[in-house]
């Protein structure tokens, strides 16, 4: 019994050593974040992902961003950091609390992303875990005497959602930004060196290639900026699209890393967003000096590719359903737009498609004719014709018996119309 007794104390104090190694790294957001959402069993493919998953392997294996390219994060108490009045490359562009005077807080030595240049992004994420507040830059530099400028930088309360409004629904259009092209804070889908160690990341990944589309984009995205070359509003993944490894695929006897197999995981539960451009099929992690200097031994930017090949991406991933893409401010297509559209008693969301302003409306078991509907519009005050009626405010009744119009007119005059097509197919899951 004595023996029985001394097994049990053992094997208890074994359980918490192996409870404090694995205890929980630290993660920005709130629980009800969507970074910090599992991917539900029963969540639908997009239609388009086979045709998506297919483009995204073409361009190449999955890598992680370590040394250059990624973001260097600097964990700071703000109220002992030195403060800086950072200037802009770009006058009069920022994002949300770098409004002037302006007072960031940046410890000495810090360094933005390399490689540094012109056509660099160089990032530089500072976040206060106490004060909940990242301080993010695009751009980051310093001048020859020591003053830091940014292209764009912006400030993000990390006990939130993490999800700024659509460019169009912001007060100035400029807060719904962050040092990313998709609006993204700069934490948000980051590998920390913490989560490596303790073998668990609790959070959706970000991820970046060539073939993004351009122009449109989906929460939790909040913009669509900026073009590069080789990228079109018709094809690719739009920033806040959402991949997912196959949950049934098998990690363990993948042939990963323990590294690899802590970020497989996580890209099996959580999933990765697209959140910028990249010359390759890339994830992040920090890459700070320190962080560098942590990976060692750990993670390799290879570690992925060797089992992450185009052809396991094809079989082994998937996109999740997007929904209704919205219009970027880089958008060819010019305004105005709908950017909501809904019916009363619908089974099925309206699809909204930007590029040939069509509004499928799924009929379902519908008898009656004239509906209810409601819309967003965007400028804001756009007018609306039904059929050459004038309507007004953001709700009419519509007839769903024969082909609608609706003609909108923006207030500097701009005008498109929009077809609303009934009993489309039903959205596939």
């Amino acid at each position: 019994m004595a023996n029985a007794r001394l097994l049990a104390a053992i094997l208890s104090l074994a359980s918490v050593g192996v409870a404090a190694a694995v205890a929980p790294a630290w993660r920005p957001f709130s629980a009800d974040s969507p970074w910090n959402q599992r991917i539900a069993a029963g969540v639908p493919s997009d239609r388009e992902s086979a045709v998506l998953i297919a483009d995204f392997a073409s361009r190449g294996p999955l890598h992680v961003n370590i040394k250059d390219w990624s973001i260097p994060v600097y964990f700071i108490e703000a109220d002992r950091t030195p403060r800086h009045d950072v200037g802009d490359l770009r006058p009069g562009i920022y994002g949300s609390g770098f409004a002037f005077p302006r007072s960031i807080p940046i410890p000495d030595g810090a360094v933005a992303s390399p490689p540094v240049g012109e056509d660099s992004d160089n990032h530089l994420c500072i976040v206060d875990r106490m004060q909940h507040l990242e301080w993010g830059m695009w751009a980051a530099r310093q001048d020859r005497t020591g003053r830091w400028f940014t292209g764009l930088g912006a400030v993000t309360d990390l006990s939130g959602t993490g999800v700024a409004p659509p460019w169009f629904a912001a007060g100035r259009e400029l807060d719904s930004h962050r040092a990313r092209a998709s609006g993204f804070p700069l934490i948000a889908g980051l590998i920390l060196a913490d989560e490596i160690k303790a073998g668990r990341i609790d959070h959706a990944l970000v991820f970046a290639y060539d073939h993004c589309r351009t122009g449109l984009f989906i929460p939790p995205a909040s913009t669509a900026q900026g073009k590069v070359p080789g990228t079109e509003n018709y094809r690719g993944i739009p920033m806040g699209g959402r991949i997912q490894l196959d949950p049934a695929w098998d990690v363990e006897h993948s042939g990963l890393s323990a590294a690899g197999k802590t970020i497989a995981r996580a890209l099996q539960e959580y999933g990765a967003y697209c959140g910028d451009y990249a010359g390759a099929n890339v994830l992040y992690a920090e890459n700070s000096p320190a962080a560098v200097r942590a990976w060692k031994e750990v993670l390799q930017r290879d570690d992925l590719e060797q089992v992450f090949t185009p052809e396991t991406i094809r079989q082994h991933f998937r996109v999740l359903d997007m929904g209704n893409l919205l219009p970027g401010q880089n958008f060819e297509v010019p305004p105005p737009y709908v950017v909501a559209f809904a019916v009363a008693g619908e089974a099925v969301p309206a699809r909204i498609d930007q590029l040939t302003r069509t509004i499928a409306i799924h009929r379902g078991g519908r008898h009656a004719t004239r509906v209810q509907a409601t819309w967003t519009l965007y400028p804001r005050l756009t007018r609306v014709e039904i059929r050459g009626r004038a309507s007004t405010g953001e709700s009419d009744e519509i007839d769903l018996a024969g082909a609608s119009t609706l003609k909108l007119t923006a207030p500097d005059g701009a005008t498109n119309s929009w077809q609303l097509v009934t009993n489309p197919a039903p959205v596939q899951p």
